[in-house]
């Protein structure tokens, strides 16, 4: 009978070898998995690419977006640039980097650090009240006029009126800002400026002489705090 019973057990300790034996070489390939998974997954990122709040449908196409969607990214955009406070810009500028096109990515950064640095260096804090917006389907940009309002501490030292182009890009899928540039309040998108432009004869193209009067045409975020 003791036996019986040590022949069973054995046959037990041999079922009980087998059964972890099954659940090391289940663990081990779930790890290997976990790990090709992971590899495969780096350098990859999701970015949301739509302001968090929608208030009108839109639609997109393979290189152009409707009036509606680049109002609302327009908005979105502005309130992330001009709406800052000492605490929240290297935040808001790191968001604002999420959605620059390529080519224009380096211009934005540097921009909106020398943008933070003075904001935090003043101890300054904008706000923009938007009073307008147009939308040029055609060229995709959007054209902004409102009041900043800048405070340092609690008191408000300005209340200015200003103008501002957005030029976005719709492609592979996502949006894109590749500029964001301060122009007049009157005529945000400079289209007057365009339209009353003298036609020329046909030319071979030259590079336009700079004039320093103008804004500048390089991706830039208007500096919020009070000039000196």
């Amino acid at each position: 009978m003791r036996l019986d019973w040590l022949r069973a057990d054995q046959a037990s300790a041999r079922r009980a070898t087998a059964l972890l034996a099954i659940l090391l070489a289940v663990s081990m390939l779930a790890t290997l998995l976990l790990a090709s998974h992971t590899v495969r997954q780096a350098g990859r990122e999701r970015v949301v690419v739509v302001p968090p709040a929608i208030h009108k449908t839109f639609w997109v196409e393979a290189e152009r977006a409707s009036p509606e969607y680049l109002e609302q990214m327009g908005y979105f955009l502005a309130q992330l640039t001009l709406n800052v406070t000492p605490q929240s810009v290297e935040h808001q500028s790191r968001l604002l980097l999420q959605y620059a096109a390529p080519a224009s990515w380096g211009d934005l950064r540097t921009a909106m650090a020398a943008n933070a640095e003075r904001i935090k260096r003043d101890g300054a804090a904008t706000v923009f009240s938007p009073q307008d917006l147009q939308v040029d389907e055609r060229t995709q940009r959007v054209g902004l006029r409102g009041l900043l309002t800048t405070f340092i501490s609690d008191r408000r030292v300005s209340e200015v009126s200003k103008g501002y182009a957005i030029e976005l890009q719709y492609a592979g899928g996502r949006i894109f800002l590749k500029t964001f540039r301060e122009t007049t309040p009157n005529d945000p998108l400079e289209l007057q400026t365009r339209s009353g432009a003298a036609p020329s004869a046909p030319s071979a193209p030259a590079a336009p002489a700079p004039d320093s009067s103008s804004p500048s045409s390089a991706p830039a975020v208007p500096a919020g705090s009070p000039s000196r």
